[in-house]
C-alpha cells in the first residue's frame, strides 16, 4: 500500500487558547509544611503555616505568601514538562483541524486496532479484564472502546498534519535529530544507541517519528498563544515558553537559590 500523502489548508503559525496547568493551591501549601519540615525545622518541632512561625524560624521569608510564592515557583518549574506536554496537545489539535484530505479507512482501522490492543494489554497488566476495568470506573465496554476509537482518530489527525508540515517544509534528518527520540543520559549514551538501532536495521521505522518530532518544535516555536481568552496580546511560543511562571518578574525579592 503506498504511504498516504498529507497537505494543509495553512502553513502559517497556530494560534491558541493554551491555558496554564494550575496546580491545585492545598497542594502547594502542603509542599511548603514539608519544605519547613525539612529545611527548617529542628528535631522533634513541626513546622507551622502561619506568619508568625516563618518569620520567628526562617531568614528568608518574613510571612507565609513570600514563602508560598517561593515554593509556587519551584513547583510549577519543576512542572515544565506537564505544562509543556498540555500546550503541544492544544497547539497538534488546532493543527490537525488544517487537513485537506479525509484519513484513509484500512489506516484509521489499523490505528483503532493497535490501540485497542495497547489498551488491552494496560488493562492485563493491571490484573484485570476489560469488564472489570470498566466496572472500576463506571463506564461501559461500549464507551470505553468509543473513548479510545477517538483519542486513536485524533492521534492519527495529529500524526498526519505533522507529516504534512515536515514535507511542505522539505525537512531531512540528521543524525542529531534521532537524539531527539532516543532516551538517554548524555549525547554520547544516545549516540551509542543510534549505532546499535541502525545495526539492528531499525532507524528506517524511526525516521518517521524523528521527522514529525522535528516538524513539531517547528510547530511550536512558531505557534501564537493566549493563556487566557481575554488576554489582549498574542505571544509567540518559542519567545515565552521559557517563562514557566511569571511570579518571579512580580517579585523578584522573595527568591532565593534551591
Amino acid at each position: 500500500m503506498a504511504k498516504p500523502k498529507f497537505t494543509l489548508t495553512s502553513y502559517d503559525p497556530v494560534y491558541v487558547v493554551a491555558e496554564e496547568v494550575r496546580i491545585p493551591e492545598e497542594v502547594i501549601q502542603q509542599q511548603a509544611v514539608n519544605w519547613l519540615n525539612y529545611n527548617v525545622a529542628k528535631e522533634g518541632e513541626e513546622a507551622k503555616l502561619t506568619d508568625a512561625w516563618v518569620d520567628a524560624h526562617c531568614e528568608d521569608f518574613k510571612n507565609v505568601e513570600e514563602l508560598l510564592i517561593f515554593i509556587r515557583y519551584n513547583m510549577y518549574r519543576d512542572n515544565r514538562e506537564v505544562q509543556e506536554l498540555a500546550d503541544q496537545a492544544v497547539v497538534c489539535a488546532e493543527l490537525a483541524k488544517r487537513l485537506v484530505e479525509d484519513l484513509p479507512e484500512d489506516l484509521v482501522e489499523d490505528s483503532v486496532y493497535a490501540a485497542n490492543y495497547r489498551l488491552e494489554e494496560m488493562i492485563t497488566r493491571q490484573g484485570m479484564d476489560v469488564e472489570t476495568f470498566c466496572a472500576s470506573r463506571g463506564i461501559s465496554e461500549e464507551q470505553l472502546y468509543a473513548d479510545n476509537r477517538q483519542r486513536a482518530i485524533q492521534g492519527l489527525k495529529e500524526d498526519s498534519a505533522l507529516a504534512a508540515y515536515a514535507d511542505h517544509e522539505g525537512l531531512t534528518l540528521d543524525a542529531e535529530d534521532f537524539y531527539a527520540i532516543i532516551p538517554g543520559d548524555s549525547i554520547d549514551d544516545k549516540a551509542y544507541k543510534r549505532r546499535q538501532i541502525e545495526m539492528d536495521g531499525r532507524l528506517e521505522q524511526m525516521e518517521d517519528y524523528a521527522l514529525k518530532t522535528k516538524a513539531l518544535k517547528i510547530v511550536m516555536e512558531n505557534a501564537m498563544i493566549k493563556r487566557r481568552e481575554t488576554d489582549t496580546e498574542w505571544l509567540r511560543y518559542g519567545d515565552t515558553s521559557q517563562d514557566v511562571l511569571n511570579a518571579n518578574k512580580q517579585f523578584p525579592d522573595a527568591f532565593v537559590s534551591l
